[in-house]
């Protein structure tokens, strides 16, 4: 569906706004597809009368053809950015996609990097800042349904139904910060639960711990980077968080069974032999 003309949008609007406590929006009608970024605060929506609620860090879709009343944290501001995106048709085969999805999803950093650079965008003087921000904005659709699609998918056979939202932002932030030294406590912070709590979690859905997990995906990014980049060994293990190139190479020959030299010349000795 990706390069389908009917994705394309016709048009796109971005902005912010922090309400003050007790502030309402509508009733209104929702004419486009629009993505909903909950940066703070609380907000309960009436969908045709139907009520649904977002926490702080979530982000929502709000489907066209409805009628919409919105009432805002009374206890304090809430500060929301959103996109709308008018697409030519509304095809059905997205809008079923859409509606498999839980509701509202946790609002990941790269989401939150990605609105950033679209609020950006209407301000800079470029003659193709439109045609930028059309993409983003449907990248943003397509990462909202990625995000989406994945919590749908149990980690093990023996957990049904969507990871919990404190476990998909643990993940998310471990992914974003690989070359950090991060902690336990950090992690578990940032998912706004306790350290105890987080590695049941993870034990839980994924059969690892945070820091085993973290481990995990530095590795994989090592593999990644050894694979499909010419820099130095000492610097791919530098970028992916690791002490020193003597403890990147141990950790790549545990998981592989190869140095990472001899990593690198396998993958490319494969792709020459592919291209021939």
């Amino acid at each position: 569906m990706q390069h389908d003309e009917r994705f394309w949008p016709q048009e796109v609007s971005v902005g912010e706004v922090i309400y003050p406590p007790g502030g309402t929006l509508g009733p209104r009608y929702q004419k486009t597809l629009q993505l909903v970024l909950l940066h703070s605060g609380h907000m309960r929506l009436w969908v045709d009368g139907t009520l649904r609620e977002a926490p702080s860090r979530s982000v929502c879709i709000l489907l066209p053809e409805h009628e919409e009343y919105f009432a805002f944290d009374t206890a304090g501001e809430t500060h929301h950015s959103w996109v709308h995106i008018a697409l030519p048709t509304f095809a059905s085969e997205l809008l079923a996609r859409l509606q498999r999805l839980s509701w509202p999803l946790p609002l990941s950093p790269s989401m939150t990097q990605l609105m950033r650079e679209a609020l950006q965008l209407p301000t800079m003087p470029l003659s193709t800042s439109q045609e930028m921000l059309k993409s983003l904005a449907l990248l943003m659709l397509w990462r909202y349904i990625g995000e989406g699609e994945h919590a749908l998918v149990p980690a093990n056979g023996s957990t049904n139904g969507p990871p919990p939202a404190p476990l998909i932002q643990a993940q998310q932030f471990i992914l974003t910060h690989l070359q950090e030294p991060l902690t336990l406590q950090q992690i578990a912070e940032f998912a706004a639960v306790s350290p105890f709590h987080l590695i049941r979690l993870f034990q839980k859905y994924l059969t690892l711990t945070p820091i085993a997990y973290l481990w995990q995906q530095r590795v994989m990014e090592g593999v990644k980077m050894l694979e499909q980049t010419g820099l130095p060994i000492g610097t791919i293990a530098y970028q992916c968080g690791f002490q020193s190139r003597y403890h990147f190479s141990r950790r790549i020959r545990q998981e592989t069974g190869f140095t990472p030299q001899e990593v690198r010349r396998r993958f490319w000795q494969q792709n020459s032999h592919e291209a021939k």
